[in-house]
């Protein structure tokens, strides 16, 4: 079936139309879910029997009202059904960073989406598939980039279905799986993709692209669910004078790329504002990217959802080299400070720094102090960085400095070990920072609880050193086919050194911690039982705090992958469920969803990683 398509292209610094070739397909048997246009109160409600967002709500919250499975009883979880699917039969494009989108989940029916960036819809009682939509992504639309690198995009809302798949977004029929509509809006061979789950809200459907690290600049865009029309785009990266932030950037430099959104955006239903976090700029080393602090870079935009007007916006990094991406979604929250109830938005960079906003305005509720940190010439740093106050979920400076001692570097020089956050590196020396460019806090999205005020966040405490590739080797570059053509950082981690997988709990009203759990291992958690904490947090009205995880056990010595759930009060670890992956044991991580049927409480699981194939898999109390 030939698709019928709207475009809006956007590259690394211009935009295009592109026509869409592929054929896509999906079958014709019709589900008992019907989905209706969300009311905006339907849409604010905290996931329960139903999970229609990706993170459960519009504003991210990811809090379940479920009970009936808790502390006592959850360790005698069993399958209640599994489905392993089958591969395309032709050559496919597969996403090469697997599936990574928890489940949604709307009268019974459970949607997944695979790495193929096909969608599934199945009986949330039985396993039987209801219907499958393949839109037949050819071989080339990876473009060979490290952008879009994931499949975990779904949305739903309006009779529809809807999914993001590399450049494209579709719109399908949500009883039949039949494609209404398909719009480009991003070109995957110019290094733009999209890798967020669409967000729908009042017949709109709202998202940002990614492909800041191949060259892209990224837009936020909201698209009619109806039609598949493009209704507004907004430019993370400013794009022309009269644009918020344009003269942070160099003037010739400004459309290098960067400014990706990773995750799905927020939206306050009260100001009818949507929050997006946007990543680094492009390069990531300063030696050629000039001076400034490259605002729409590394924070949280406000834009009115409606028209895709600015609001405000906040920077966390300024003039980003050590890819301390914004890439969570911002939690809308309201928190009680000084006797009073507050609206705000709760972010937390790769950086691992928590910032407290306003939720109309972007100023911070809890101080942000501009705090001058180490200099270098060399690589246009930024005089001062916006350090909030309160406690660090993870160190900022490299808590095992003797685990470096006596090593020589990849470049055959000692590693230099930085003492302050944010210590400059250049091309002469390997730098020594913490965290690290893989994350103190990833892209997987915590978890707030509205009837406690704490929120809780997967993290990890890790240190590397940075250097960048010779300046002679540095070359501005506009437009990239792949991480590899794009010049970036070198990075290097010895393997004794120090890494802990941390669950953590605060308090958005203080930015006090409340608890955390912690698991040690070294070599990059290659070793012992504390794979990285790199989960969506799921918190429950039975006191757990849900995560997937990787873990090696007696049984499972290679590792499987496991529902962990924690006790939200102290972070103990209350019990894990393995979960097989078509009967065998893989190191994955499980992407969860809880939703109930009947009266019944389920956790689907869903996986997609390399050749163990996309698996769904249905846990309840016998």
């Amino acid at each position: 079936m030939r698709r019928l398509v709207q475009v809006l292209v956007i590259g690394a610094a211009f935009a295009f139309v592109l026509s869409l070739a592929a054929g896509a397909s999906g079958s014709r048997s019709k589900t008992l879910a019907s989905i209706p246009d969300f009311t905006v109160a339907q849409e604010s409600t905290p996931g329960g029997a139903n999970w229609i967002e990706e993170n459960g709500n519009i504003q991210s919250w990811r809090y379940s009202t479920l009970t009936q499975i808790n502390a006592s009883n959850g360790s005698g979880l069993k399958q209640a059904w599994g489905v392993h699917l089958p591969n395309p039969q032709t050559p496919e494009q597969f996403a090469p960073g697997g599936a990574n989108e928890a489940p949604i989940v709307y009268n019974g029916v459970v949607y997944v989406q695979d790495a193929w960036m096909r969608i599934t819809a199945i009986d949330g009682t039985s396993g039987k598939i209801l219907w499958q939509f393949d839109p037949k992504e050819p071989l080339d639309r990876g473009g060979g980039s490290s952008s879009g690198g994931s499949a975990r995009s779904l949305g739903m809302g309006g009779g529809m279905i809807f999914e993001t798949a590399y450049g494209d977004v579709y719109g399908l029929n949500a009883q039949t799986g039949a494609q209404v509509w398909a719009t480009q809006v991003a070109d995957p061979i110019s290094g733009a993709n999209i890798d967020v789950a669409p967000l729908y809200y009042k017949g709109l459907v709202v998202f940002g692209t990614s492909g800041g690290d191949s060259g892209a600049a990224c837009i936020d865009v909201a698209i009619n669910a109806k039609t598949g029309k493009i209704v507004w785009h907004y430019s993370n990266i400013p794009s022309r004078p009269d644009q918020y932030g344009w003269n942070t950037w160099p003037q010739t430099r400004w459309y290098y790329g960067g400014g990706a959104v990773w995750d799905p955006p927020s939206i306050d239903p009260k100001n009818e504002l949507a929050y997006f976090g946007t990543g680094q700029p492009l390069p990531f080393n300063g030696m050629i990217n000039g001076p400034g602090a490259e605002y729409g870079t590394d924070g949280v935009y406000a834009l009115h959802v409606m028209t895709g007007k600015f609001a405000w916006w906040f920077q966390e990094v300024h003039h980003d080299i050590w890819d301390y991406d914004g890439m969570m979604t911002p939690i809308v929250e309201t928190i009680t400070k000084g006797g009073k109830k507050i609206d705000v938005v709760d972010h937390i960079n790769k950086d691992a720094y928590n910032y407290v906003l306003d939720a109309n305005t972007g100023k911070p509720v809890i101080p942000v102090v501009e705090t001058p940190v180490p200099q270098e010439p060399l690589a246009h740093t930024y005089p001062t960085q916006p350090i909030p106050v309160g406690d660090e979920l993870v160190p900022h400076v490299v808590p095992d400095p003797q685990d470096y001692q006596g090593l020589v570097a990849p470049d055959g020089k000692p590693y230099v070990i930085g003492t302050q956050p944010f210590t400059p590196y250049t091309d002469q020396q390997y730098v020594v920072n913490a965290p690290t460019a893989g994350g103190g806090v990833e892209w997987p999205e915590g978890a707030w609880d509205p009837n406690k005020g704490i929120q809780i966040v997967c993290a990890n405490v890790q240190s590397a050193g940075f250097e960048s590739p010779p300046r002679e080797d540095i070359k501005p570059v506009i437009k990239s086919n792949g991480f590899g053509n794009m010049t970036q950082f070198r990075s290097s981690t010895p393997p004794s050194a120090l890494t802990i997988a941390r669950l953590v709990a605060f308090n958005p009203a203080t930015n006090k911690i409340v608890w955390k759990h912690d698991e040690v291992s070294t070599g990059g958690f290659a070793k012992g039982n504390a794979a990285p904490c790199a989960s969506r947090v799921t918190i429950t009205a039975s006191g757990l705090a849900l995560i997937g995880r990787t873990v090696a056990t007696p049984q499972y010595p290679s590792g499987v992958g496991m529902i962990q759930a924690y006790d939200e009060n102290t972070g103990s670890l209350l019990w894990q469920v393995p979960v097989l992956v078509n009967g065998q044991p893989v190191p994955i991580i499980p992407r969860i969803t809880p939703y109930m049927v009947n009266g019944k409480e389920y956790i689907v699981s869903f996986s997609h990683f390399s050749t163990a194939g996309p698996d769904i898999s249905a846990y309840a109390l016998p």
